[in-house]
């Protein structure tokens, strides 16, 4: 059993990985894409993600996340205790992130996305920045919740080595 809770643990460490790398991803290939040659550029880059887009893998990644840390938390509660707080603080950072992501970054998008051609330049513009700058601070949660998950699983290690 103590091998099925390192594994869980592990892929909610790699989840949240993945989440980090896709944030950072947004931020240094999309983002400055997003005020260049407003509006035009929001209308081409809509069309080239007619299929799929950023949202595409989030929204598979971040449940995913949310719940190998659920379950690595629940699996691994007795002990050791201080392995339970890590995984708390991490599984907070995750739903945090996604609580900025549909209060702050959707309403953005729909600026940015849903008929950029008629929205003034200076509104896309100011919700390109806007959108940029939180997410700065998405990347940070989910930066430390990777740290509080690394933290988890070494605590689990020196306390299998014990």
């Amino acid at each position: 059993m103590s091998k099925i809770k390192e594994i869980i643990l592990c892929v909610a460490i790699i989840s949240i990985g993945a989440l980090f790398g896709g944030s950072l991803y947004d931020s240094i290939v999309l983002a400055p894409n997003f005020r260049v040659g407003i509006p035009q550029s929001l209308e081409h880059l809509r069309q080239f993600m007619a299929v799929a887009n950023p949202g595409s893998f989030f929204r598979f990644i971040a449940p995913l996340t949310q719940l190998s840390i659920l379950i690595s938390l629940i699996l691994g509660w007795k002990r050791p205790a201080g392995r339970r707080w890590w995984l708390i603080l991490a599984l907070v950072l995750i739903v945090a992130g996604d609580v900025i992501t549909f209060t702050f970054h959707y309403p953005r998008n729909f600026i940015l996305f849903h008929d950029p051609m008629h929205t003034p330049p200076e509104t896309l513009e100011k919700a390109a920045i806007e959108w940029a700058y939180g997410n700065y601070l998405r990347i940070l949660l989910v930066g430390v919740a990777m740290v509080c998950g690394i933290k988890a699983l070494l605590i689990n290690r020196r306390a299998h080595d014990a």
